[in-house]
């Protein structure tokens, strides 16, 4: 067994407020080595990396993200909410969140709203491609992505397909797992298919993360790192 990736859902959301520049920076800071972030458009076509289709929870806006135009989105304060010292923080634009991972963390896009075709191209510009991939919880974006950019890896939830072979037949690269799906055979199937394999998780059960190192689980999708980390150090350490 060796250590799995760490993906930094919203970045690194128990530290900092969720898909903003505070959030990706504790995630380097913790030693994650891909960052999850969801994408939306404004009203004039900008995306923006927030995950509610509405402004409330998340910034002082209230309303649809889509209503807004790019100037008022970015005067909003996506901070203060999680904790006073995060007051200013902004919802970021897409192109500024990728130029502050570029060269340093690898990128998991979810697009909640967009055309994958714009996504791929901001990755590509920057030389990103390889160490990113995307994911829509939309039947329309995920097959416009396997049609339109096929050089974009795009990841498949076992809970939408029900078994790897379906998986392989649409072209995934990685097939995510979750708590309730979680299993040995399954997750030795997909990477006898060559599927990469992945978890969500957003909890901190240590029997939950110990089950995913076990079965081998390549990448983690997780809100708690330093838990999971912890779990793996124990169980990768060899014996005395």
């Amino acid at each position: 067994m060796k250590q799995a990736v760490i993906v930094c859902h919203r970045g690194a959301c128990r530290h900092a407020p969720e898909n903003t520049f505070a959030s990706l920076e504790k995630a380097i800071e913790l030693g994650a080595d891909v960052v999850e972030l969801d994408v939306r458009p404004s009203k004039d076509g900008v995306l923006y990396v927030l995950h509610d289709d509405t402004l409330e929870r998340t910034t002082n806006g209230a309303g649809r993200l889509s209503d807004f135009s790019s100037a008022e989105l970015d005067r909003l304060d996506a901070g203060t909410w999680f904790s006073p010292e995060f007051a200013g923080e902004r919802i970021p634009r897409l192109d500024a969140f990728l130029d502050a991972c570029r060269g340093r963390i690898g990128t998991y896009v979810e697009i909640k709203e967009g055309d994958p075709g714009e996504v791929r191209d901001m990755l590509a510009a920057r030389g990103m491609l390889n160490d990113a991939w995307t994911f829509s919880f939309d039947q329309s974006i995920r097959a416009l992505a396997r049609a339109k950019v096929p050089d974009l890896k795009r990841m498949l939830l076992f809970a939408h397909v029900g078994s790897v072979e379906r998986a392989v037949a649409q072209d995934a690269h990685i097939l995510e797992f979750d708590k309730d799906t979680l299993r040995e055979d399954l997750v030795k199937e997909a990477r006898d298919a060559n599927l990469i394999t992945q978890m969500f998780y957003d909890g901190d059960d240590r029997d939950m993360f110990e089950k995913a190192v076990r079965y081998g689980i390549e990448q983690m999708n997780i809100d708690h790192v330093e838990v999971f980390r912890e779990v793996e150090s124990a169980l990768l350490a060899p014996a005395e």
